[in-house]
């Protein structure tokens, strides 16, 4: 599903705001319902796959029955954030000492 979302940002007096468009039927795929929780869930999922360190706030959730599309829109905060640790790392077998192996 993460990779059928239609995204769009803007940005005003440093506070970002994503939107994010997913078909109704990708969404109902995976969720009962049309609920905040299930939108934080997917908003976190979502800037974790795109490597992004913003952190949400203002979560809205919205299903347009006659477009077909469910609608996530929330507010993205950059400014005092840490950075996100690295999820995805690779194992300890392919580095060495700092160095990637080359096979």
């Amino acid at each position: 599903m993460l990779n059928s979302i239609f995204e769009s940002r803007s940005q005003k007096d440093g506070l970002y705001q994503i939107n994010l468009k997913i078909n109704e039927k990708d969404y109902f795929l995976v969720y009962e319902d049309v609920t905040e929780e299930n939108a934080k869930e997917i908003l976190d999922s979502y800037l974790l796959y795109r490597q992004d360190d913003g952190r949400v706030s203002n979560i809205q959730i919205k299903h347009n029955k006659n477009e077909h599309l469910v609608t996530i829109t929330a507010d993205l905060h950059y400014i005092g954030n840490e950075k996100t640790e690295d999820t995805y790392k690779s194992h300890d077998y392919v580095r060495e000492k700092g160095k990637m192996r080359v096979y």
